[in-house]
Parts: C-alpha cells; structure tokens; sequence
C-alpha cells in the first residue's frame, strides 16, 4: 500500500494523539518505572503500587466497573491468586490486539496492554512474601473525577423513564428515544453515557435520526452507530477540528444490552455532549462491515466466517471496534488495496466479550477508494468454551448474547466544505 498518507487534516489529528498519549504512554510519564535497576523482589509501596496505579485502578478502585478494588496492600492480597490467574492468561490489563512487532512506532494510541517489566515484577511479588517496603517510597494516591469524565457537558440527554432490570436470567434489548429541541444542526466534540446502575449495562448503542424519520431500527447496529458504551470505554473525545453531526430537532435512540447480576435494580442512563466551539473541517462517522448470514454448526469449536466489502470512498479511518457474543474467538480486519497489495489492519487473536474495546490509530490510516475490507471471525460453539449457553444448537445472527453477531466497525473522517452550521 506504500506509507502512510497524510495531508495538513490528517497530521493535526496526528499532532493532538501525540498531545494526548497513550495509557501505556500517560502512565510512564506519571510513573516511575516499577522495576528500573531495583534489585531484589519488589516491593508494594515502591514498585508494586506504581504498576497497579498505572494499570489496574482506574478500573479496580471504589466505584469502579471492576467487581473489586485494587488500592491498597490488603486489596492485592486478597485476590492474588486471581490476579496471578489473570496475569499468567494474559487478559488483564484488557487489549487484545496481537502485539506490535518489537521497536516498531506504535500504531494503536490506546494499547493498554502490561509491560513485560511491570508484569514481571508483579509476578515475583506475588509469587514472594509480598513485602510492604517503605511507605515513604509509596507515590501519591490516584483520583478520579465523580461523574462526567470529559468535563460539564453542554447538553445532557436522559431516558424518559428508567427500565426495570430483573435479578435473574436474560432480558431482550431495551429501547428507548428521546427528542432534541436544537433549531441548528449542532457539533459534538465529545460524548459520555452514564449509567445509573453500571454493574447491570453491558453495552449501549446510540443512533441518531433526522427530525420527522423514522426510528425504528431492525440491524440491531450492523450499519454504524453514533456513541457506544462498553465496559472500559464509555466516552469519546475528538480533536479540535473534528466533531459528529447533531442534526436539528434530531431524534437520540438508545438501544441497551442489560445483564442481570443476581440484584435486581433500576436503570435510567444519560448520554452528555460537548459542542465544538467553532463549526469543524471534518465530520466523524462510523461505519460498519457486517456478516448477518453467520451459521456456526454444533460442537464447532473453529467455526470461521468472512465477509468483504468495497470501500466506496477514499477513507481515512481512526479506529476499529469488532463486535461479537459469547462464541466470539477471533476477529481479523485485512484490507487489499487496488494495486493488489494486502495487509492486516487489525487482528485480535483473542476476542473477549466483556472487553469490547477500541483500538484508536495514533495516526489516520488512508485507505483509497476501490480496496476491499475483509473481516473474518471465528467463532466456538463447542463444549470446551465455558461461555457457551448450549453447544448443542446452530447459531445465527440475534440480539441476544445467547446468539451471534459479526460486525467490524470503522471510525473514519471526511472533509467538510464550507459547512454552516451552529457551533456552541
């Protein structure tokens, strides 16, 4: 395909990823290396502490999505067993692209994954006396923001009632629709859905439709969407210049995954915006490639299936998210431009269910118009998965977990000319 080709747009967006690093990236700069020429089994409050910092809590603290805290000595030694568990699997701290070749320039700006470094050390102090050390050597605590991660929103969109969400089994999606009042098209730079009962909502797709159409939506997110929720990944902050469409009088529908956890509760979550202060160069779209025609025989534990599709614009995309259920295997994005030439965009060797993650470019990738966009998928339908609901049945495609789905999302750009519309 050649290098990468980036215009004046494109570098901009480059420039704010750089300005925006990685977790990977923020935690090094916020932390010292865990294990750099300390010799010796670490210790928690000069090593260990950094790495679960820098890794762990922003999901394992005290209101988090994680079922348990990760704060302080007496949280890590309660559950090493399991974290030792999840260390040696490899899914924690969640990414699940295959690993980047070794000093090549990083193509994913949210790769989460655990340095070999820190997963060492982690590993030899657990598997030790796990020695406190000096609590003078400890960093300082991490905080996080109550509420709305991306700042005060300009507008906050709520369900009209809450939905009852029972104790036990399976609950169908849940749907719901709430009317904007804008006279102008407006700009969305950033978006955040908040549950109000978190531990419940799996997933939310939002879609947004025009004043005056129709909302009934039967592709159950097979074609796009405009904000999604999944756990880790609740909000989307875009560059300057950059920014989703809000049509006037639009129509936000919201479509949500609950899984009942043993209590039931109530839910009645909220979706804020951010405007763009000036109206932007360049609107941000999703688009997706689907394979509703999916057929994964019983017992099947490799169960391939593939779809292709033309690109029918020249695209510059900016991340990937692949979408499948409980069977769900592996899912691989390969692309072959016109000149013939193939390679592999995204490949996720281990997909997981309950980490429907993003993985962000830190740099556009330009794809020209003509390629062909492969996605393949390999699904598990044998008795040896655990997830498996009934390894005894043909799965095709449905919205409940108990059956498939295959969708490889793509977040892209394109120019605007000479767009007037309302800014904040």
């Amino acid at each position: 395909m050649g290098p990468l080709k980036l215009g004046a747009v494109s570098l901009r967006y480059a420039a704010w990823r750089g300005g925006r690093a990685s977790k990977r990236e923020t935690s090094k700069a916020r932390f010292p290396a865990a294990v750099a020429n300390t010799p010796g089994t670490p210790t928690y409050h000069r090593e260990i502490s950094r790495v679960v910092q820098a890794h762990c809590v922003e999901c394992h603290r005290a209101g988090g999505i994680a079922p348990f805290a990760l704060e302080r000595y007496e949280d890590l030694v309660e559950h090493a067993a399991m974290i030792r568990k999840q260390l040696d699997r490899g899914v924690m701290p969640p990414w699940f692209a295959a690993p980047e070749q070794s000093g090549a320039h990083a193509i994913f700006a949210n790769d989460r994954s655990l340095p070999e470094a820190d997963k060492a050390a982690l590993l030899a102090w657990l598997k030790s006396d796990r020695p406190k050390g000096n609590a003078a050597e400890a960093p300082l605590p991490r905080t996080f923001p109550e509420g709305w991660t991306i700042g005060k929103p300009d507008a906050v969109f709520q369900l009209p009632q809450p939905f009852a969400i029972k104790a036990e089994g399976t609950m169908p999606y849940q749907k719901a629709v709430v009317e904007t009042s804008f006279a102008e098209d407006r700009w969305v730079q950033s978006y955040e859905i908040l549950p109000t009962a978190r531990e419940v909502v799996h997933h939310v797709i939002v879609k947004v439709h025009d004043k005056g159409a129709s909302v009934v939506d039967r592709d159950e997110g097979a074609d796009g969407f405009f904000a999604a929720y999944v756990p880790g990944n609740s909000s989307r902050m875009l560059p300057d210049g950059f920014a989703k469409r809000l049509p006037a009088g639009a129509k936000i529908g919201f479509q949500i995954h609950y899984t009942p956890n043993g209590k039931a509760t109530q839910d009645q979550l909220k979706i804020g915006f951010i405007f763009a202060k000036a109206p932007p160069q360049n609107e941000v779209h999703v688009a997706a490639v689907a394979q509703p025609r999916i057929n994964i025989p019983p017992g099947a534990a490799n169960h391939v299936e593939t779809k292709q599709q033309v690109v029918p614009m020249n695209m510059n995309v900016t991340a990937y998210m692949a979408h499948m259920h409980v069977r769900g295997k592996a899912f691989k994005y390969e692309l072959t431009t016109p000149d013939g030439k193939t390679e592999t965009l995204l490949d996720i060797p281990r997909y997981d269910f309950n980490w429907q993650l993003q993985y962000d470019y830190a740099q556009p990738k330009f794809i020209p118009r003509g390629s062909t966009m492969k996605i393949t998928a390999v699904f598990d339908n044998s008795a040896g998965n655990p997830a498996n609901p009934d390894p005894t049945k043909t799965v095709r495609w449905g919205p409940q977990t108990s059956d498939e789905m295959m969708i490889g999302y793509i977040e892209h750009y394109t120019p605007l000319a000479g767009a007037k519309v309302a800014a904040q």
